[in-house]
């Protein structure tokens, strides 16, 4: 796990927000302090979706581009938020054909409080293991991913 401090906290929620730049890694959940509480868990109420939505969708988890517009609606009231955390999932085909060992998946958890935005790598772990190359590519590739969008960070 690696945590790293982006420099500059508007333009990364610029991208995050107001950019397709997230939509396709999977969406987690979320927790925005502002007002009140505003707490999403991420998870699909298939009981919600039609027959059809349900084939369609198939076992595929909730993408960032589904939810993106209800947080930029919960933080465009005017006023940065207190604080905030959005958990999400790189998807499969941006990780080079890395074939994982243990992973179920590779996260990153945006972390916003007291006008600091941290990123935090992760991993959810598959299967138990003492194996820790998944996270030693993932605290490796995350840090060389934002470089590549040009997001200044340092390594806490």
């Amino acid at each position: 796990m690696t945590t790293l401090q982006v420099a500059d906290v508007r333009s990364f929620m610029n991208l995050l927000l107001l950019s397709d730049t997230f939509d396709s890694w999977g969406f987690q959940g979320a927790s925005v302090t502002s007002l009140t509480q505003y707490t999403i868990d991420g998870s699909i109420n298939t009981d919600y979706l039609t027959e059809e939505e349900r084939k369609a969708r198939g076992d595929r988890g909730l993408l960032f581009s589904e939810f993106r517009s209800v947080l930029t609606a919960i933080i465009r009231s005017g006023r940065t938020p207190l604080r905030m955390s959005v958990i999400l999932t790189c998807p499969e085909e941006m990780l080079g054909g890395h074939q994982s060992t243990t992973a179920g998946s590779y996260q990153m958890t945006i972390r916003f409080q007291d006008k600091s935005l941290k990123l935090i790598s992760g991993i959810s772990i598959g299967s138990f293991s003492m194996d820790r190359s998944d996270a030693v590519f993932w605290d490796s590739y995350l840090p060389a991913y934002l470089e590549k969008l040009h997001i200044e960070f340092t390594r806490l």
